[in-house]
């Protein structure tokens, strides 16, 4: 009997698993997908299919879903609901993060550490906030959303408030707790990157700010990456990457090039960022404190005309010496050493100083700018020209000028003494690379200085000493020859050629 039975049994299994192979392939995923989401709900199969759109023309085609549309009463409440818990959980994050915080700094050296079920409960706690964040925006930027309901995001500082409590605060906590805390905080920051990841491709309405994030968490990531120098420069690329992107979507905001200087090597390029960030319109106060620790390290080497001194280094001492208006003194020997070793530089550098290059030139008018210092002349000749241009202002005086008239005389003739050093830095400079006529890789660092002095020109108050002490020493004689072999040349001649008087406001100046 029993031997009957299995074999009965052997049977009915061969014939069920002829009948799936015979059974069309269409026809097999639909009824697997059936069975799994039955057994997912606790229901039959029978119970379950007669829920599926059909079509007796295509009975083997499983067809979308029937969807109903939302009522804004309904988004409305759901977008409510969504707010209050979203609220609950942030708050229970703020108390937590505080309360860690607070026993971090009473205990002895901070070397309390936590228990490992206590850290997956504050990573849990974290992106439940963070789904909840989610749920929000998903809600809140609904494609049948109002205009009302779309605004709430904005209205209510949510990226903000996710970023600073839901991301930030935690991994702080977690950075003063490392090593301890290592592999916690890299999984949370991978996590935090995917969730970022997401919203950015979901909720392009606060494209910048999820940008910004993601490169803030790259940037939390290549800081502990200690052991690994491969994985450190990866995730620093990855970081430069969308703060470059970042930038380029706003560039007229200094923080975002601060940022980036932080992360640039070498000296040319972090130079150039922090320039950057010093004269944006949006200036970046805390990037004139960084910048301390770069300078400093320079001005604390024993001897940069060592052989181990490269280009990068004398040029990041001239700018330290405009910047700190300190061996002002010392200030033509280290130019002479950078200029013998610029010309060998950009030959090496080949097409690479086309970057080099327009680094160099932007570096240069931020020093002479005063590096974004308030009391610059220039900038205020700037934002007076700025006012006058505007219809709507009749008189704006600029705020810096109230400094400039309380500045002792000792420090009135160092910051002339330093404006004449970022002169010499910039001209001499460029008369180099004027010497360079048959070299296309000057291009960039001619069309950016260009560019400057096309401005000076536009200024009403050509008066200013400081503005024509720049024009007459820019190298126009180098430069009328330069671009002469330019407009002779096959490239370019035909756009030049027919107009002889493309450069004649370059002899004009040089009159």
């Amino acid at each position: 009997m029993n031997i009957d039975h299995q074999s009965g049994r052997r049977e009915k299994q061969h014939d069920s698993k002829v009948a799936k192979l015979r059974e069309n392939p269409v026809q097999a995923t639909q009824r697997a997908a059936i069975q799994h989401k039955a057994n997912k709900l606790g229901e039959t199969s029978s119970d379950f299919a007669p829920h599926m759109p059909t079509n007796t023309r295509y009975p083997n085609i499983c067809l979308q879903l029937d969807s109903r549309e939302i009522s804004q009463e309904q988004l409305a409440a759901e977008i409510k609901s969504i707010y209050s818990s979203l609220s609950m959980v942030e708050a229970k994050c703020i108390h937590v993060d505080n309360a860690q915080a607070a026993e971090f700094q009473s205990a002895e050296n901070g070397e309390a550490s936590l228990a490992e079920d206590h850290w997956q409960a504050l990573i849990t706690l974290h992106r439940k906030l963070l789904h909840e964040h989610h749920n929000f925006f998903l809600a809140s930027q609904h494609p049948s959303a109002s205009p009302a309901l779309k605004r709430l995001a904005a209205k209510y500082s949510m990226p903000a408030r996710m970023w600073k409590h839901g991301i930030h605060s935690f991994l702080e906590l977690l950075r003063c707790r490392l090593p301890s805390s290592r592999e916690y905080m890299r999984t949370f920051i991978y996590f935090a990157y995917h969730m970022m990841a997401l919203l950015f491709e979901t909720v392009p309405s606060f494209e910048e700010t999820w940008i910004e994030c993601l490169g803030d968490l790259a940037r939390y990531r290549t800081a502990i990456e200690d052991d690994d120098p491969r994985e450190r420069d990866i995730w620093a690329g990855i970081s430069q990457y969308w703060y470059r992107m970042a930038a380029d979507l706003a560039p007229g905001i200094g923080r975002l090039y601060h940022h980036l200087a932080i992360l640039a090597r070498p000296e040319f390029q972090q130079v150039y960022y922090y320039c950057r960030s010093f004269t944006c319109v949006q200036l970046f106060p805390g990037a004139r404190e960084s910048v301390h620790a770069v300078f400093d390290r320079i001005f604390n080497r024993s001897n940069t005309s060592a052989p181990i001194s490269s280009v990068d280094t004398f040029y990041t001492k001239l700018h330290a010496i405009i910047f700190l208006k300190r061996q002002l003194e010392d200030f033509n020997a280290v130019m002479k050493n950078f200029l013998e070793l610029l010309d060998n530089h950009i030959t090496r550098s080949g097409s690479k100083w086309r970057e080099h290059g327009a680094w160099l030139a932007i570096s240069n008018i931020g020093a002479l700018f005063e590096h974004g210092d308030g009391s610059s002349v220039l900038r205020q000749l700037f934002n007076e020209s700025e006012a006058s241009k505007s219809s709507n202002i009749e008189t704006q005086s600029p705020t810096p000028s109230s400094s400039t008239e309380t500045t002792t005389p000792e420090a009135h003739l160092l910051s002339n003494r330093a404006f004449e050093c970022a002169i010499d830095l910039t001209m001499l400079t460029l008369k180099l690379v004027l010497q360079r006529q048959n070299d296309r890789n000057m291009l960039a660092h001619l069309h950016v200085l260009l560019a400057l002095l096309v401005t000076f020109a536009d200024i009403d108050s050509l008066e200013s000493g400081h503005v024509r002490v720049v024009l007459n020493r820019t190298p126009w004689q180098e430069l009328c020859s330069y671009t002469t072999t330019l407009a002779n040349s096959e490239e370019f001649g035909s756009r030049f050629k027919t107009t002889e008087n493309t450069i004649v406001w370059l002899h004009f100046w040089s009159m």
